[in-house]
Formats: structure tokens, C-alpha cells, sequence
């Protein structure tokens, strides 16, 4: 309406701060996984930030500060999660939250008319293991 300042109203109840919550970001060292890190600690959460060994998860827990942990594992390895999980407890002593951005994609099609071919049950199957 005319004369009013601001944004509007909004009907949903506001979320709370995660400040103080233990979390736990898969995908957490780029990407959607990283800005999520760098946002909950910025906002007072304690996150393990779980990524492939070979990411950039351990710099950027080290660049986060003691807020931060890193924990190396692939999201398809059950042990390699609990371990994550164990960290949790031991440098945070709980866990609060758990945010999933670990994910992969293929760019194929379903099925290639001009190739006359289905693309890889194997690779459709790490889609849906990962993400």
C-alpha cells in the first residue's frame, strides 16, 4: 500500500539463529556445502565439514577457525559417515543438524536416439548414491 516502508509482512515464523547448533555440512569444502560452512559458522554453529579427502575441506576448516572441523569421507561409505559422526562428538560433543550438499550430476541423455543407446546404469546409480 501507498505511504508504507519496509518489506511485507510475512506469515511464516521467522527461523531461528543456528548459533550454538553442531552441524554437520556433506559437500561442505565447495559449492552450495562451502557457502553453507562459511554461513552457519559465521553465524555461531560448530560444523564438521565432511568432503572428499582429497578436497579443499581441510584449508577451510584450518581457514574457519576451532569452529570448524574437517572430516574426510565419501558420502557413500557408511564407515567413513560414522567416523564423521564420531568426530561430531568428540571435538563438539553432540550433533544438532545435518545439511546434505554432497551431490554429482550427469550431463547425458536417457537415451541417445542417434546412438541408439541408454546411458550407464552405473553412472545414474553413483547419482543417486552421492546425491
Amino acid at each position: 500500500p501507498a505511504g508504507t516502508t519496509g518489506p511485507p509482512s510475512s506469515p511464516l515464523t521467522p527461523l531461528p539463529t543456528p548459533q550454538g547448533l553442531v552441524t554437520l555440512v556433506t559437500g561442505g569444502a565447495s559449492g552450495l556445502g562451502r557457502a553453507t560452512t562459511e554461513r552457519l559458522v559465521e553465524q555461531g554453529a560448530r560444523v564438521v565439514l565432511l568432503d572428499l579427502p582429497a578436497s579443499p575441506g581441510a584449508q577451510l576448516a584450518k581457514e574457519l577457525g576451532e569452529r570448524c572441523a574437517f572430516a574426510p569421507a565419501d558420502v557413500t561409505s557408511a564407515e567413513e559417515v560414522t567416523a564423521a559422526l564420531a568426530l561430531a562428538q568428540k571435538e563438539f560433543g553432540r550433533l544438532d543438524l545435518a545439511v546434505n550438499c554432497a551431490g554429482v550430476g550427469i550431463a547425458v541423455k536417457t537415451y541417445n536416439s542417434k546412438k541408439d543407446k541408454v546411458h550407464e546404469l552405473e553412472d545414474f546409480q553413483r547419482v543417486v548414491n552421492v546425491s
